[in-house]
């Protein structure tokens, strides 16, 4: 097979650019205030959020309402030396850093140019100019990965040349400053590995040979990314997607699972490896799973140096413990969301009722919820351990209930096949599809609300029709969840 050489692409000498370096305290908090002019244009929008990137799905959210005058504000730690956060819907690339003062007007009638003044001011009139309302970036490339890697490569080049095109012409136009200039040659950089490394890991899962890449070359360029302490919010992106070929890696050279300590002990780079052991903790921890933090916490502190990523793990590891220990606040809000009034939670949240009625039918009781797909390996192989489960309780004291979320008539029909092949309703679990409680749109509100992002998941509910643990850590076969259920009986 023809060797595909990497693209030698030029790296800029980033700052802080020792990765055993001791980094500043950049917990110094940066304040956002603002305004929203012509609100009355969009009136049913009520309130803002600002987004604080991690890894997907875990990143912090802080929605704070508009108020009567327009005005809002946001008070957080970046981190960093320099990252992007973004008002959700209305600017997608803020630049901070510590100690920032920001005013940010959003006009409902002009979108695309919110206007920043404060610190950091002339840069995101610039940023916003390269990513939002000048259109100079496109993030993502829009090849097909099921082409040989000649093809791929090829037209991989063509894409990312024109990216450089469209930066240097944004350059030459308004001429930013170093720190602007180093900050989108990151962003592309960024972009392109992602892709090319999503390209590695498509073609691993189909048995594909891709020995024409240097995988030792390619993993010193994307570890030189991950250095330093500018944080564009792709580089969480690109993290996942090299967890990901990790992954692929080890399954088809190994036949095997990756297991956490394969991800820590792949020959990466020193920054990489910090960004792979923190997206393996943050995920566990999004679980509601603090064993594994605890467990490794040394190694995590003797691994994981950059502020970013140390300081959001510990704070998510403290916000789940408060939660199991305290689990009330967090509970109502999932499923009441802002509401506290029950006439207004009726007309504000109505699509909740099905999730209400299960509470109500079960009052008094321990209630224990397995949403599942059809179309879930793990899902089908948690069954005989919640039959088992059942086994354990009765049904005066716990409710057993499995909905399936799959969405269509045929995935209907292949659960009715399920049920029946497994014989959960036989075994006094309540077995129901998504379409008999409720509509589409209306699930996908439930989903969002009970922040349902992958599958199996499981809620686990105490006697006072409080969530006290949620997400995969209370799966059936794990032993903990019967300790769990024994606890609140």
């Amino acid at each position: 097979m023809k060797r595909l050489l990497l693209p030698l692409i030029p790296f800029l000498c980033l700052s802080c650019n020792s990765s055993d370096k001791e980094y500043k305290d950049y917990s110094k908090k940066v304040i956002i205030t603002g305004k929203v002019l012509n609100s009355d244009f969009y009136p049913q929008e009520k309130d803002l959020t600002l987004i604080v990137p991690f890894f997907r799905d875990q990143e912090t959210k802080y929605i704070v309402p508009i108020a009567e005058d327009g005005s809002f504000s946001f008070r957080f730690s970046p981190y960093a030396q320099l990252r992007n956060v973004q008002i959700h819907k209305y600017a997608d690339h803020l630049l901070v850093s510590p100690g920032d003062s920001l005013h940010v007007e959003i006009n409902f009638k002009d979108l695309l140019n919110p206007k920043v003044f404060g610190n950091e001011e002339k840069r995101n009139q610039l940023i916003n100019m390269f990513a939002q309302s000048g259109r100079y970036y496109i993030e993502v490339y829009s090849i097909r990965r099921d082409q040989e890697p000649e093809a791929f490569n090829k037209e991989l080049q063509q894409e990312y040349q024109q990216r450089l095109k469209r930066r240097q012409e944004f350059i030459e136009t308004f001429q930013p400053d170093n720190v602007i200039q180093e900050y989108t040659d990151k962003l592309l950089k960024i972009d392109y590995y992602r892709c090319l490394i999503d390209y590695l890991n498509e073609q691993l899962w189909r048995k594909k040979d891709i020995s024409g890449y240097n995988e030792q070359e390619l993993l010193a360029k994307t570890d030189s990314l991950f250095e330093g302490e500018i944080i564009p919010s792709n580089i969480f992106k690109l993290a996942e997607v090299v967890n990901s070929f990790i992954f692929s890696k080890t399954f088809y050279k190994e036949n095997k699972r990756a297991t956490f300590d394969d991800f820590i002990n792949y020959p990466t780079g020193k920054n990489t490896k910090q960004y792979i052991f923190a997206a393996s903790v943050s995920q566990s921890l999004e679980a509601n799973d603090t064993l594994l933090f605890s467990q490794r916490r040394g190694q995590l502190d003797s691994i994981v140096h950059i502020p970013v990523l140390k300081q959001t793990l510990h704070a998510a590891f403290q916000n789940k413990k408060d939660f199991l220990k305290n689990p009330r606040t967090v509970s109502d809000y999932m499923l009441y969301g802002n509401y506290s009034d029950k006439q207004v939670l009726e007309t504000h949240m109505d699509y909740m009722k099905p999730i209400y009625d299960i509470l109500d039918k079960h009052k008094g009781k321990v209630i224990y919820i397995d949403f599942w797909t059809t179309f879930c390996p793990p899902c089908l192989a948690e069954m005989e351990p919640l039959k088992k489960l059942r086994k354990e309780y009765s049904l005066e004291d716990v409710a057993m209930i499995s909905i399936c979320a799959s969405g269509s008539k045929e995935d209907k029909k292949t659960y009715e096949d399920i049920i029946k092949r497994q014989e959960l309703k036989q075994s006094g679990i309540e077995c129901l599809h998504y379409t008999d409680m409720t509509d589409n749109n209306s699930f996908l509100k439930i989903q969002n609300r009970l922040a349902l992002k992958g599958y199996p998941h499981y809620l686990l509910i105490n006697r006072e029709g409080v969530i006290v643990d949620y997400g995969t850590v209370v799966r059936p076969s794990n032993p903990h969840t019967k300790q769990k259920i024994d606890n609140l009986l």
